[in-house]
């Protein structure tokens, strides 16, 4: 039996009040947190709607009742797994159990209630399927639940993502890492100023994600390749508890001398209740000691030293949900994030002392207030600082410059280059505040037509001063060249953005429709800077007696998803959209001084434009035998207005010719061009078997791989193209599988498969070298997690094993240009991690 949805009243809502609202300041990372409950109630016999038949979701405080057509609809529900009870005098109550709520999407229920003369408690349970084909979704999208997070042989939510069809060696359909917004209970933890993802989560802290790596509707921005979005945990009116305890065993670790016994260690603790009436409280910590995979040999002994047994990550997440009125709720949030440790760097393995320690803190306070107007009508309203703090302590002056001897003190050759004296000259102080305000403002007007509409508005403080002196590779040793890089900075600018879109849903299409307005004010002047080269005897010129004002940016994206119908199991869908992302904030404002001495100091722009990237998909999916999903993409990208470094080199006769000195721009002048398929298969876990298969055929190339890519073109006398080359992560297949077991006694396994095909590499044939003009072998990975759970009351205690890399295969990371592996030094990080051992519990109550 079909039912169809009617047309539905608008929500009487002030117009005047709305559009106060659409004028506050707003800007550019917009994220669903709740997701949408739909349905409709018939009588079994009669097959007649049923009006006045109230919906309840237990342990939500929501619910709803349906109308004269026996419709329901619930629009701001958190997601997560909910049962569902629909209950009417004269009426035999039907529950749902398990019913998967997701975010930004409808989940839709149907009850057929049976007429009784018994008792009123009497109830008919039933276990709710989550359907494989998820009509509303018009782009790619992938949904991880805690259950399939907790079941999967990963460590935390990042190598999630890079399991996912079209993700290859960690990037997003073929863009750059920094291209994708993590966003957690739909705020970004994103760094400003170098583009990386500033904070981490416990496991035990995250309900639900969402990994878009397709098309995005128009809520998303600053983000051209992908959209990460983690829920966390709220508290409930029972208490809960979960410890988790573990340790790997690194013995099957790539080691530059004799192998030992070494062993990472991680605790989880959560636990979340309720203080009093309409006050809940969740918590969650994690902390890892994690060891190095270096070593160090001492005066010809093989002595072994944990080169950063200081290393440790800490991680809290707590939160606080207060129920003020029946339709108004406060959420208090405290994100945390603190990193100790010091980087391995394989020329500095006989002088580990010398290498610099590094801290990195991050936190985050959020205030969230959500009203409800109705069961279909709802305000977010969000203000949130984030604080990110990074330290190098390393010293900086020039009588600290490493010092690389042909001999030791101790008389052994020292042929490679290896550094053995001195400190790295490396000293950073980087701080940054996020000030952010937001709205999202939902009516669902009727059945078909949902509106969405909001904004944000972020501030910044910036603050960074690098200083640093890096040699670089030199031919002829009497003349060593270096990069130097001494800035200091701080501005304060600004963004936001506005979008509003359309969720039509019809018995014939979906369609998702919508327009964002961006802006950026860089709040900075820069130099006038005329680079002017006649010949090689003509030096540089840098004019900075005048400065121009950096202009705001502007753009508008529109976005358009559709999703077709072809027959009750399968559907057509296609994305098009135009997605700007404005460039780490380093690359407008480092150098700002001009210190271009001792080299090639890259000055950055603050007139920078947004990369933009236009983007299409039409995909295919259809579900068979009641169990599988099959899914087919294509996809392809072309981005424009990506960050590039332009050198201009001027010659030092005193050096026979060398080129001593230069000037390296950052620049708006890099290209990329990405297609690719993607092929999908999923079986829904039922009695002991579930999984997904998943393959991907991606061609990514450009005009640069990296923002400082063409300083080392230069240094390593390569030509410098001006067309389009496979860029470093071109891998052409990659091959996910993952196979999920149940079977008695509460035994469970999950196996996790993966094979790539081998990443571009240069090998060198002299000036006239294309980039990436070889390729390496290709990866393979089994992993594997066991299970064995035992219950004892409400006690549940879980013994796990994992083993990463199960067959200790040898995974080639990189080669030089000469096809060495680990190069000259032999740096055995050319080589990936062997098999490790993961031994652990997990305790719930």
């Amino acid at each position: 039996m079909s039912y169809k949805y009617k047309y539905h009243s608008i929500s009487k809502i002030n117009l005047s009040w709305i559009f106060t609202i659409t004028l506050i300041y707003i800007s550019s990372l917009q994220a669903g947190i709740f997701g949408t409950l739909a349905g409709q109630v018939i009588d079994k016999q009669s097959g007649q709607p049923l009006v006045g038949v109230n919906i309840v979701l237990e342990n939500a405080k929501l619910g709803a009742a349906s109308d004269e057509d026996g419709f329901f609809l619930i629009s701001n529900v958190p997601p997560g797994k909910y049962n569902i009870s629909a209950t009417m005098i004269g009426y035999k109550t039907e529950i749902k159990n398990d019913v998967t709520i997701l975010v930004d999407l409808r989940t839709t229920i149907i009850y057929e209630l049976e007429p009784t003369t018994l008792e009123l408690d009497e109830q008919i349970v039933v276990t709710a399927e989550r359907p494989l084909l998820q009509r509303d979704v018009t782009a790619t999208a992938h949904f991880i639940t805690r259950e399939e997070y907790e079941t999967l042989p990963v460590r935390n939510f990042k190598q999630i993502v890079n399991i996912q069809p079209g993700v290859a060696a960690g990037h997003v359909r073929g863009g750059r890492k920094s291209e994708v917004l993590y966003l957690v209970d739909g705020l970004p933890i994103k760094e400003a100023i170098e583009g990386d993802i500033g904070s981490n989560l416990p496991n035990s802290a995250v309900v639900d994600m969402t990994i878009q790596t397709g098309g995005f509707n128009a809520e998303y921005g600053n983000a051209m390749s992908g959209v990460v979005n983690i829920i966390t945990r709220e508290g409930s009116e029972k208490f809960f508890s979960r410890a988790e305890l573990s340790v790997i065993s690194l013995q099957n670790e790539p080691q530059p001398f004799s192998p030992q016994t070494l062993y990472d260690y991680e605790a989880d603790l959560s636990f979340g209740g309720s203080l009093f009436s309409n006050l809940n409280y969740f918590f969650s910590a994690n902390y890892l000691t994690p060891n190095s995979r270096w070593k160090k040999e001492e005066f010809g002994v093989r002595r072994l030293i944990y080169t950063d047994s200081d290393s440790r990550n800490l991680n809290l997440v707590g939160k606080l949900s207060y129920q003020l009125f029946d339709k108004t709720k406060l959420t208090l949030q405290g994100l945390l994030s603190l990193w100790d440790w010091a980087e391995y760097d394989h020329q500095w393995k006989l002088n580990l002392d010398g290498l610099t320690p590094q801290s990195k803190k991050s936190y985050r306070f959020s205030f969230s207030l959500t009203h409800t107007f109705s069961n279909t009508s709802y305000l977010n309203f969000h203000i949130s600082q984030y604080n990110v703090l990074k330290s190098v302590y390393g010293k900086s002056s020039e009588e600290q410059i490493p010092i690389v001897y042909e001999k030791d003190e101790y008389g052994r050759e020292n042929r490679f280059g290896y550094v053995l004296a001195g400190d790295y000259p490396w000293w950073l102080d980087h701080q940054e505040i996020h000030n952010l305000v937001k709205f999202d403002f939902v009516n669902q007007i009727s059945f078909q037509h949902q509106i969405k509409l909001g904004g944000e508005v972020i501030s910044y403080d910036l603050y960074k001063k690098n200083v640093l002196r890096r040699e670089l590779y030199s031919y002829d040793p009497k003349f060593p060249r270096y990069l130097s890089y001494d800035t200091e900075y701080q501005y304060k600018p600004n963004q936001g953005s506005f979008y509003i879109q359309d969720k039509m849903e019809y018995e014939g299409f979906v369609a998702n429709i919508g327009i964002r307005y961006d802006f950026f004010n860089p709040r900075s002047q820069r130099p006038e800077i005329e680079p002017r080269i006649a010949d090689l005897d003509t030096a540089w010129i840098i004019s900075n007696k005048s400065t121009v004002e950096a202009e705001i940016k502007h753009q508008f994206s529109p976005r358009l998803g559709l999703s077709f119908p072809i027959s009750s199991t399968s559907d057509l869908r296609f994305n098009y959209g135009y997605f700007f992302q404005m460039p780490q904030f380093d690359y407008l404002y480092t150098n700002a001084n001009i210190n271009v001495a001792y080299g090639f100091s890259p000055l950055g722009d603050p007139d920078l434009k947004p990369a933009r990237t236009i983007a299409y998909e039409i995909g295919y999916r259809s579900t068979f035998s009641d169990h599988y999903l099959l899914d087919i993409t294509f996809f392809n990208k072309s981005v424009s207005n990506l960050i590039d470094s332009n050198t201009f080199l001027n010659a030092d006769p005193t050096a026979g010719g060398q080129f001593a000195y230069g000037l390296t721009r950052f620049v708006n002048s890099a290209s990329v061009n990405v297609n690719g398929i993607e092929i999908f298969i999923k079986k829904r876990l039922e009695d002991w078997l579930g999984g997904k298969i998943s393959y991907t055929f991606l061609k990514a190339h450009g005009t640069g791989s990296s923002e400082l890519e063409k300083i080392d073109w230069i240094d390593d006398k390569y030509k410098v193209p001006n067309d389009q080359y496979p860029l470093s992560w071109d891998q052409r297949h990659t091959l996910v599988a993952n196979i999920n077991l149940r079977w008695w006694d509460n035994w469970r396994a999950n196996l996790l498969y993966r094979w790539n095909s081998g990443l571009p590499y240069t090998q060198f044939e002299g000036y006239a070298t294309r980039p990436n003009n070889a390729r390496l072998g290709p990866t393979s990975y089994f992993d594997i997690r066991l299970d064995k759970i035992f219950t004892w009351q409400r006690v549940k205690l879980s013994l796990f094993t994992e083993i990463y890399n199960l067959f200790n295969t040898t995974n080639i990371l990189w080669v030089d240009s000469n096809g060495e592996i680990g190069g000259r030094l032999n740096d055995i990080s050319a080589i990936d991690l062997g098999r490790r051992i993961q031994l652990g519990f997990i305790v719930n109550i």
